[in-house]
């Protein structure tokens, strides 16, 4: 037996309408009554899938859906119920029966876990409070919109102020922008005039600087012509006297060359350190005049001078370190030692001192023979006075004179 005969066309089987041959009542009241049944079955599943579509924001869709095929399936097995009445298709029904139970089971199985969370949704009485809430919030919103609103034309016209404030702001930056576009102007050209004069001042610094160059190179070589002239004098002088006077001098006219070398070589042109100009002074001197062996010791800190103080201050030690060299070593032996020092080392414009000591016989006076004034004294004590200095003499173990100056910055 084939399928499709099993299930429309069984053997040997009778549909049901045969046994109430006799009652033909009964046939259409069971024919009847599943039709209706079935279209009541079948109308509710279109009710439900109206709803399900209508309302796209129903939760658990899925069981109405399920609710749909199920109520579909009993309402198939009406229409089946009529057909079997009159056609032997026990086949198909029981078919259409085992889907139907199989829809039935599920829907029993999956509906009772469901049922505490469909107690669990609000109730038409909580919707109805939720909804005056929502109500309540929304007559709230609404007038939180009507004050906002009320704020947005107050902005605007603050807006509309700021802006017309802006306006006129921005014509008076305008205007002031224009008279600094004016001033800036003004100022480029007065930069111009000024890098003019600058240059212009530079050049005359530069010819200065070169003109003051030539002089003191002028002067060193009028000194050099002098100390030639005062030498070949002194080669001609037999007396001894005579000799030692030109050599005096020449060593005062070195002094002043020495100066005019110093401020040739510095870097202003104006002044120059005190310290390594006395130590090649005073070796100079000890080199020409000393009659032995000389120890020699300088220390001076750094100290810039200029040449008003320069020049009285080489002549004043030329006539020291020379008086020592000639009366102090008896038998040209000895130690000179020259230091310059702050008397005050707390303040940057202290006196300064300078001394010059020697381990000699001591001579009684700076420049001459004992119990007399001679010429290096007198120039000495001038150019203290010129040098607002005073100056101490100690005579015993050697000979030490202290001189006590003012700082060259306070002459």
């Amino acid at each position: 037996m084939q399928i499709w005969d099993w299930l429309v066309y069984p053997v040997n089987l009778t549909p049901h309408g045969y046994c109430l041959l006799w009652a033909p009542g009964l046939i259409w009241l069971h024919a009847t009554s599943d039709v209706i049944i079935g279209l009541a079955y079948f109308s509710i599943p279109l009710a439900l899938g109206w709803f399900v579509h209508k309302r796209k924001d129903l939760e658990y869709r899925w069981v109405f859906l399920l609710f749909v095929c199920f109520i579909l399936a009993c309402g198939m097995t009406h229409f089946m119920a009529v057909y079997t009445l009159w056609v032997a298709a026990y086949g198909l029904e029981g078919l259409i029966k085992l889907i139907t139970a199989i829809l039935s089971v599920a829907t029993a199985v999956l509906l009772w876990p469901l049922i505490p969370r469909l107690l669990a949704l609000p109730s038409p009485a909580q919707l109805e409070a939720v909804n005056a809430t929502l109500s309540d919030k929304i007559k709230e919103q609404e007038r939180t919109y009507a004050m906002l609103l009320a704020s947005e034309e107050k902005v605007r016209k603050a807006n509309a102020e700021l802006e017309e404030r802006v306006a006129l702001r921005t014509a008076d930056l305008t205007a002031a922008n224009h008279q600094l576009e004016q001033t800036l102007e003004q100022l480029g050209n007065a930069r111009t005039s000024l890098e003019a004069t600058v240059a212009e001042r530079t050049e005359a610094l530069k010819q200065r600087d070169l003109l003051l160059r030539e002089v003191y190179h002028r002067v060193k070589n009028n000194l050099q012509v002098v100390d030639a002239v005062l030498l070949m004098q002194a080669n001609a002088l037999e007396d001894r006297e005579d000799k030692t006077f030109i050599e005096s001098l020449r060593g005062r006219i070195y002094a002043l060359g020495l100066v005019h070398q110093q401020l040739m070589t510095s870097s202003d042109y104006q002044t120059f350190d005190l310290a390594p100009f006395l130590e090649e002074l005073i070796e100079n001197l000890v080199a020409a005049g000393a009659q032995g062996k000389v120890d020699l010791e300088v220390e001076a800190f750094p100290l810039t001078v200029g040449l008003d103080f320069a020049v009285p201050m080489g002549l004043i030690v030329t006539e020291l370190v020379t008086n020592s060299l000639k009366h102090a070593f008896a038998d040209g032996n000895g130690k000179l030692k020259i230091s310059v020092t702050r008397d005050n080392a707390s303040s940057a414009n202290g006196e300064i001192v300078v001394t010059v000591s020697d381990n000699g016989s001591g001579a009684a006076d700076v420049g001459g023979e004992t119990g007399k004034r001679g010429i290096g004294t007198k120039l000495i004590e001038g150019l203290l006075r010129q040098l607002r200095g005073r100056m101490f003499v100690k005579s015993g173990d050697g000979m030490m004179t202290q001189l006590i100056l003012p700082h060259p910055r306070a002459i």
